[in-house]
């Protein structure tokens, strides 16, 4: 299938995580132009380096999502080097602390919510302020299934996703009839290190790496997790002109692990 993603071009932060670095290997596979940022720059230089691309189809920048100016920047220097933009994806994300709720705490909350919903809402502001200007585009949230289930010891989390989830259907509204379609991606556990982390803070340090995710992912129906590609290639299907007529929505992607809207286990 032709995503028609060739030439397009592609905004995308917290590119050297793993989802992110998959979705930039994606957008190359489909022949589009991406401007990749993250805050740190010797891993944003050596993305660069594998991606292997001329200026003409690759521009990096260096920056932390939870600073609006740094953002903004962000935006009008992917326009200035490539002209325009076609699509924006907000990436980047923090697990945080494992907190059970007598232990909940201010700081793991500010360091959680500024990143997952901070980092959300400027590029929003942003990309979809450039966006609607031009009449056309698409935005698409790397969000996760903590914004439709609750977990424990990842109360604030998943609040924080909850949070991303009002602020796409709201802007999915307003850009909308500006010729705008904003939607997220809404992944269970996927093979990065982010995963383990997770499995590590919920298990202790001693359990093997392949009993830990066997744990993690014992209630899907393949029994495992996501891939990064698989999430990519999900990403690019809802910011493709494919998923044009799509609005405001998720979709999950997790092995039936979520059960629809219910509490993990």
């Amino acid at each position: 299938m032709d995503l028609k993603l060739k030439d397009k071009v592609f905004l995308i932060n917290g590119a050297t995580g793993g989802i992110g670095r998959a979705v930039c290997f994606a957008l190359k596979a489909e022949g589009a132009k991406i401007a990749l940022s993250g805050r740190d720059e010797k891993k944003v230089l050596a993305l660069a380096e594998e991606l292997s691309l001329g200026p003409d189809r690759l521009w990096t920048n260096v920056a932390d999502v939870t600073c609006e100016d740094q953002v903004k920047e962000f935006v009008e220097g992917a326009i200035a080097h490539f002209g325009h933009i076609d699509s924006v994806l907000p990436n980047a994300g923090y697990e945080g602390k494992w907190e059970f709720a007598s232990q909940m705490s201010k700081e793991n909350y500010d360091k959680v919510f500024s990143t997952n919903v901070l980092g959300v809402m400027y590029m929003l502001k942003y990309g979809g302020e450039a966006l609607a200007a031009q009449g056309h585009g698409s935005i698409v949230v790397t969000s996760s299934i903590g914004a439709v289930v609750g977990s424990p010891g990842m109360a604030i989390y998943c609040a924080s996703k909850h949070a991303v989830q009002g602020l796409v259907k709201s802007v999915a509204r307003e850009l909308g009839p500006k010729g705008v379609n904003v939607n997220s991606v809404n992944p269970d556990g996927v093979y990065t290190p982010m995963l383990d982390r997770i499995g590590r803070n919920a298990m202790g340090d001693e359990m093997p790496i392949d009993d830990l995710r066997a744990a993690l992912t014992g209630g899907c129906y393949d029994k495992r997790a996501a891939t990064p590609e698989e999430v990519a290639y999900l990403i690019l299907y809802f910011a493709s002109p494919w998923a044009s007529h799509i609005y405001g929505t998720k979709i999950v992607i997790d092995g039936a692990n979520g059960d629809g809207e219910t509490v993990r286990p």
